[in-house]
């Protein structure tokens, strides 16, 4: 008797110890059970953030455009502390045919304003090249010109040259290479190991740079590095052939509703087909080029 006792004694206390175990799990499991809920309502809880409602933008309510402040004779602050230029007519002409409020805010570093659009604060930039890199985080419209980024260089300079885009962008390989933060240029380049980008707010800023030796070489549109080159006296000149051409578009910010987009798009296309657009053009830089036609 004292043996079976002392058997069952034992069959129970293993059985014990069992559900003991087989509790434990039980606890870790349902603990498991609590992070994941907890992670599925952090991830509703970013879901919503991210699916606010859009930016409505009716012709009554203001559309925030930002425009460069520094990038003549296409946009740029004149004497009397206004807008001026090439795309600033070009938007004000979209804006009146669209029956849109605006508002224009000049700007001079492209770093702020980026989150700025990003967000929604600002609905419109100006001259916005069709690149991947900004589609990534822009709305942009259809293209109404092709702009030709041309090298610039310290007049005397003779080892920077091409006669092809390849043949430039070799040439500066191993060279000090002024650009705009996060601009055209900068997303054209920035994968080319051999050459050493300097990034500036502007490339107004580079230019200036490039006069006073501290750069090799910045690529600009040509009229805009001719333009400043002469304000100010810089000795610096284009040389060689286009080192990148890119499709010129407005951007939108993707906060904002895209009726807005289309109503521009309709508007610009309106002007560019009944001779509006190269009127305005001719006027600042004369008949466009077949090249210059996107």
């Amino acid at each position: 008797m004292k043996k079976l006792r002392i058997v069952v004694l034992c069959v129970a206390v293993i059985g014990l110890l069992a559900c003991c175990n087989d509790q434990e799990p039980e606890l870790v499991i349902s603990e498991d059970q609590h992070q994941v809920a907890k992670q599925d309502e952090t991830m509703q809880i970013k879901g919503n953030e991210t699916s606010k409602p859009l930016i409505i933008i009716s012709a009554k309510d203001t559309a925030v455009i930002l425009v460069r402040e520094d990038g003549a004779p296409g946009m740029y602050i004149g004497d009397d502390g206004k807008l001026h230029g090439f795309y600033v007519d070009l938007e004000k002409m979209i804006m009146d045919e669209m029956g849109q409020t605006y508002k224009l805010v000049p700007y001079s570093d492209v770093g702020p304003v980026a989150q700025g659009i990003k967000s929604g604060i600002y609905h419109i930039a100006l001259a916005a090249p069709d690149l991947p890199e900004y589609r990534s985080f822009l709305n942009l419209s259809i293209p109404y010109e092709v702009l030709h980024y041309v090298t610039f260089v310290q007049k005397g300079n003779t080892t920077i040259s091409g006669s092809t885009s390849k043949e430039m962008i070799e040439s500066l390989h191993g060279k000090k290479v002024g650009v705009q933060t996060q601009g055209h240029i900068y997303q054209a380049l920035r994968e080319i190991r051999e050459i050493v980008l300097i990034e500036y707010p502007t490339t107004t800023k580079a230019l200036e740079a490039l006069n006073k030796g501290k750069l090799d070489a910045v690529p600009d549109v040509k009229r805009i590095g001719i333009y400043y080159s002469s304000l100010n006296n810089w000795d610096v000149v284009p040389v060689g052939q286009p080192i990148i051409s890119h499709k010129l578009t407005t951007a939108f910010s993707q906060m904002v509703d895209e009726s807005l987009i289309h109503r521009y798009n309709a508007a610009l296309k309106s002007i560019m087909s009944d001779g509006r657009f190269d009127s305005l053009y001719e006027s600042y830089f004369g008949p466009m080029d077949k090249d210059d036609r996107p």
